[in-house]
């Protein structure tokens, strides 16, 4: 997630979630208790078996501009819909 938020080789990057991404993003996402969701795509790329996808997070944030992307894979309890962009400058 955030993937041109922060440079890749930056200490602080997780790089890419899910099946294509590293070990430690998705351990990051299987331990968290809220995750905050910018632009993301919880795609079966991501999220492989929905039903265990982030089992400890009890808060979800889902900021994205295409409605229909909110609540696809997992229960969203904060929503926004519009461009994050002029948010992240």
């Amino acid at each position: 997630m955030g993937i041109g938020a922060i440079d890749t080789q930056s200490k602080l990057s997780l790089q890419m979630l899910g099946m294509h991404g590293t070990a430690f993003a998705n351990y990051a996402v299987e331990d968290c208790d809220f995750i905050i969701a910018l632009g993301s795509r919880f795609d079966d790329r991501v999220a492989a078996v929905p039903k265990q996808f982030a089992p400890k997070a009890k808060t979800v944030a889902h900021f994205d501009i295409d409605t229909s992307e909110i609540d696809k894979v997992k229960q969203t309890d904060l929503v926004a819909c519009w461009s994050t962009k002029r948010c992240s400058q």
